[in-house]
């Protein structure tokens, strides 16, 4: 029996570059990077294409990550330079060239051999058992991970139970529209996309949940925009992106607030920070 199909009784293959091929199996990318790397590959060089244009839903369904997930997965590969995009948060994208890359340095292990090898020996037997990770007193790594564990998971619960405060009519009335706002989804997807590159919304005051309302009631190009959680995450990918709103140019860094101030908003839309 042999592991090699032939490419005629296939149902289609999709080519790819050795040196990319290469480059893909040493690149210093976390699983998920890698699957959203691949997608944007399959996506690209099996239509034959260099680029194309290709929504986080449609790579969400095939790599089987989160869409929030993807769009911040999105920016960091774009921040590594691993993809590049032709334009803003919805135009085409494409792998960069591997000369390009600038992978960050994950592994930090070195893979150098073990002078003297730590391991259990029985009374009544010859053979060497290695030790359970919990007999090893070096072992520093569960905790650093449940440690950021507890924080991240902290700070998302700040974020995500805090809950608007209950009004008190004085006379039975029908539920407000500003109630069906999801304040906390919008902060969530701040935080997911944003919170590498800008400061986190850790908390929903109820100034915040003003400047929320006063975009999502925003008309702009004759339509509400902001009602529509995809736009959302396509200006919070854009604001990720802009060399402006992240400091590249200043040593000023937009935040939540500004990005949720309804006059900010419609300069951004504009194109007023681009100059």
């Amino acid at each position: 029996m042999t592991n090699i199909v032939s490419l005629r009784n296939t149902g289609g293959y999709t080519r790819m570059d050795n040196e990319l091929y290469e480059a893909l199996i040493g690149a210093d990318l976390s699983g998920r990077e890698l699957r959203v790397a691949l997608a944007v590959h399959r996506q690209t060089a099996g239509y034959n294409v260099q680029e194309a244009r290709i929504a986080a839903s449609y790579i969400a369904e095939m790599a089987n990550i989160h869409r929030e997930d993807v769009s911040r997965i999105i920016s960091e590969l774009l921040r590594q330079r691993v993809v590049y995009r032709t334009g803003g948060s919805r135009s085409p994208m494409g792998i960069a060239p591997v000369s390009e890359w600038k992978i960050d340095s994950k592994n930090t292990r070195r893979n150098d051999k073990q002078k003297a090898p730590q391991c259990g020996v029985s009374t009544t037997s010859k053979v060497a058992f290695l030790p359970h990770n919990k007999d090893s007193k070096d072992n520093l790594v569960p905790s650093e991970l449940v440690a950021a564990a507890a924080a991240t998971d902290a700070e998302t619960v700040a974020v995500a139970q805090e809950q608007e405060p209950t009004p008190v009519p004085v006379q039975p009335a029908p539920k407000a529209q500003d109630d069906r706002i999801p304040y906390a989804e919008i902060a969530k997807l701040y935080n997911t996309i944003c919170g590498h590159v800008l400061p986190k919304c850790k908390s929903l005051t109820d100034k915040r949940r003003a400047a929320i309302r006063g975009c999502w009631n925003l008309t702009f190009g004759g339509k509400k925009v902001f009602r529509d959680m995809d736009f959302w995450e396509g200006y919070f990918n854009d604001a990720a992106e802009h060399p402006f709103l992240t400091g590249q140019r200043t040593n000023w860094r937009a935040d939540f607030d500004f990005l949720t101030r309804a006059s900010a908003a419609v300069k951004i839309l504009e194109g007023g920070y681009d100059r």
